[in-house]
């Protein structure tokens, strides 16, 4: 039993030395550390600090209590201590009993877990990460499909998509997958094709930029996870849980519905260490569930560098509390104390003396580093957009194609019907009066019968023959352009 007295008045209704209570600890001596012949650590600071802000000094001694929380919180309601100073949670449960003052640390439950060590393992196929699997078939959807609308637009008028089909075909793919490096080079020559290329490019480039990104953040950040997340995952694989011994975490594991035999107490760093390292097979356990004061403790020691690690806080508390019965005056007046001291930089001080500057409490989860990959609902816009347009440009340039050739179909019909009808006039125009001047058998005028004379001997002289008429006794075509020629 430890005194400490100090001299004046007593506050309130206390006439006599206060019998205040500290849990003995095994372990996490750097919050209480009770001995016969001192005690110390970061709640004790704490008190004595506050205690000295009183306006009325406090005459108490420390008294050391070997049992677990929940007994020491009820031997204050008992009246058996007059109060109990220590890392005391507070909770609805004992606020039942007893009065607690304003809490002088932030707290919470947390799992303390085993870092698994990705440095170690083949990350060959860590570039197809930033990606979801979803994007990057549409990413790849998107080549090909630029391809064919690039390859239909420019078939018809361009060589380089001419020839072979496997040469046609190859063209058109390293032209849509150079994009990615912009070294196509022009080979397109229709504006509706290079409307389509400039469309995806900017796809491209968005693509690309937020890949980038994505990748480069999961390569240069902490390459630690943590072997466990979550509670349930614990629960739904039978794992073994640890916890602090005579901590309230172990009726709050209770309430969660895991099975006693699952659960292991340890009280230091040394076990918690070693249970982890062994794990849930090998006699160990998957994770600690403990406060966060405690994990953030376990962490800053530099035996256990970026082994372990704190995640996801699946409990809250208002904190550490000193413990006094049901409407004492101290629980006010301490309260107000308290305030004062964390709102300045003593209980800075304080903590950083025992528990580091480095080693604040949390009230926050430690964050899974890995970046999320990226997905297909984020660039859907960017696909509908080049979907539509390249699409449109293909149907214009079908549309296109189709009116070329209706247009050449129906001009080579008109000129075919125009040639039909010349023909037909130059023939009946030269035969009438040919004929008329055979049937006769003389000639009207003497030009015409020199004409006649010299059109007999281009006949003869071509070789023509009366064989050479037609079956109704006309002079063939070809004989009267003939006879003009001569004349």
């Amino acid at each position: 039993m430890l005194a400490r007295r100090n001299s004046g008045a007593l506050i309130g209704r206390y006439t006599k030395k206060l019998k205040i209570a500290v849990p003995e600890k095994q372990g996490f001596k750097v919050f209480v550390n009770a001995t016969t012949q001192k005690v110390t650590g970061y709640c004790i600071d704490v008190f004595e600090a506050a205690v000295k802000k009183l306006s009325d000094d406090l005459d108490y001694e420390f008294d050391i209590y070997a049992g677990s929380y929940d007994e020491l919180v009820h031997n204050v309601s008992s009246g058996i201590f007059d109060a109990a100073v220590g890392d005391i949670t507070i909770t609805a449960e004992r606020a039942v009993y007893v009065d607690f003052t304003m809490p002088y640390t932030e707290s919470g439950v947390s799992l303390l877990v085993l870092s698994e060590n990705d440095s170690n393992s083949t990350i060959e196929w860590v570039f197809l990460k930033p990606l979801t699997t979803e994007l990057w078939l549409a990413t790849v959807g998107g080549f090909f499909f630029t391809a064919l609308v690039v390859w239909m637009i420019e078939r018809p008028k361009n060589l380089e998509y001419q020839g072979s089909s496997s040469r046609q075909c190859t063209t058109a793919l390293y032209f849509s997958f150079s994009t990615l490096t912009s070294s196509h080079g022009q080979i397109i020559g229709s504006p509706l094709s290079k409307i389509v290329v400039v469309i995806w490019c900017f796809v491209v480039l968005v693509i690309v930029q937020s890949y980038t990104a994505s990748l480069s953040s999961m390569l240069t950040a902490k390459r630690f996870r943590p072997s466990v997340t979550d509670l349930d995952q614990l629960l739904s694989n039978g794992d073994y849980i640890g916890y602090q011994s005579g901590s309230f975490v172990h009726s709050v594991l209770m309430k969660k519905a895991f099975a006693e035999k699952r659960l292991k107490s340890y009280t230091n760093k040394e076990e918690y260490a070693e249970a982890l390292r062994k794990g849930s097979k090998n006699g160990g356990v998957s994770a600690i569930v403990d406060e966060i004061p405690y994990i953030t403790s376990f962490l800053s020691d530099p035996q256990h560098p970026n082994e372990f690690q704190m995640v996801n806080r699946i409990y809250k508390t208002p904190g550490f509390g000193f413990v006094f019965p049901q409407y004492s005056p101290l629980v006010h007046n301490l309260s107000v104390a308290i305030l004062d001291l964390t709102s300045g930089d003593e209980c800075s001080q304080i903590q950083a003396e025992w528990l580091g500057t480095a080693t604040a409490l949390p009230s926050y989860v430690t964050p899974n580093t890995d970046s999320a990959p990226l997905t297909l609902r984020s660039f859907s816009g960017l696909f509908i957009i080049t979907v539509c347009i390249s699409a449109l440009m293909m149907l214009i340039s079908i549309a296109r194609s189709v009116h070329v050739k209706y247009t050449k179909v129906r001009d080579s019909d008109m000129q075919s019907a125009d040639g039909d009808g010349v023909g037909e006039g130059h023939g009946g125009s030269g035969s009438g009066p040919l004929q008329n001047d055979v049937g006769n058998g003389s000639m009207t005028d003497q030009p015409h019968h020199e004409a006649g004379n010299e059109d007999s001997q281009g006949i003869h002289g071509s070789g023509g023959s009366v064989g050479d008429r037609e079956p109704n006794g006309s002079v063939p075509i070809h004989t009267i352009q003939i006879e003009m020629n001569t004349g």
